[in-house]
């Protein structure tokens, strides 16, 4: 079960998608996701799984989608409430508390379009079932998007901006590492890892992408908005590319269930 204490302090979380490297996970990871969405999503639906604040879900009800935000925090989805309240588009964005790992208990099978699962599976202890679940209350010719920590990538962190070099080396096997926001572990992926866990669950990896490549060696505390997009045009250009995208913050996967026709990952 996933664990909610932790995110009791959601406005702390909230903070950090404010500042210019919250910002750009969140809006790098959607843009990889947007790009194979349909222009008109009318009458689709959408889950997005620990939705958080909320950010994905108001992308995806601006796009058409009507969405179902879930999340085990009340906290967060006190927050999220706030946020979509002022997004334009309050009425095609609906709330769930609930735990992930109960998916197939909370929806019935082959119920979404599209399905966000960013940030959520590291903090699960079964990873597996959560995307076993996931394939289940998707349709035949759903989406999938899903963002989880890249092992490299914390390895550079702890080697090049800690300077905890016997931590960077233990976590190029770890399968969990200390969280900086909360001070608790999560899990760690890589990209291979991430698409088997996909693809046994029964689901069709059709593009990768890297998150954070280098920004976070650099100081981007008094960046501004001007420079943010250049560092965003940078990193989406960058975590496309294998060598690049192999060291980044994070991996970002999106799948489609096996059989799908091509014709509706095609993008807008």
């Amino acid at each position: 079960m996933l664990d909610a204490s932790r995110f009791q302090n959601a406005d702390e979380y909230a903070d950090y998608l404010k500042t210019p490297s919250g910002r750009l996970r969140s809006e790098l990871a959607w843009e990889n996701l947007r790009r194979f969405l349909p222009s008109n999503a009318s009458k689709q639906l959408a889950l997005d799984i620990g939705g958080g604040t909320g950010f994905a879900s108001v992308q995806l009800a601006r796009m058409g989608y009507e969405v179902m935000l879930l999340d085990l925090s009340k906290e967060m989805l006190r927050i999220a409430r706030e946020q979509v309240g002022h997004s334009g588009v309050p009425t095609r964005i609906s709330f769930c508390h609930g735990d992930a790992n109960r998916l197939s208990e909370l929806f019935d099978a082959d119920s979404f379009d599209v399905i966000v699962c960013h940030n959520m599976l590291e903090f699960s202890e079964d990873p597996a079932a959560i995307v076993r679940d996931i394939n289940n209350v998707m349709r035949q010719d759903g989406l999938l998007s899903v963002l989880v920590r890249n092992r490299a990538g914390e390895v550079l962190k702890n080697a090049i901006k800690s300077r905890n070099w016997k931590t960077a080396l233990a976590n190029l096997t770890a399968e969990m590492v200390l969280d900086s926001l909360y001070g608790e572990p999560v899990r760690v992926f890589t990209l291979a890892e991430i698409r088997e866990l996909l693809v046994r669950a029964g689901l069709e990896v059709f593009a990768e992408h890297g998150v954070r490549v280098f920004c976070d060696y650099t100081d981007l505390e008094h960046v501004a908005d001007a420079e943010l997009s250049q560092i965003l045009e940078l990193e989406s250009v960058l975590g496309v590319r294998p060598e690049f995208a192999a060291i980044a913050r994070y991996v970002q996967v999106i799948a489609r269930r096996s059989g799908a026709s091509s014709s509706k990952v095609s993008g807008a």
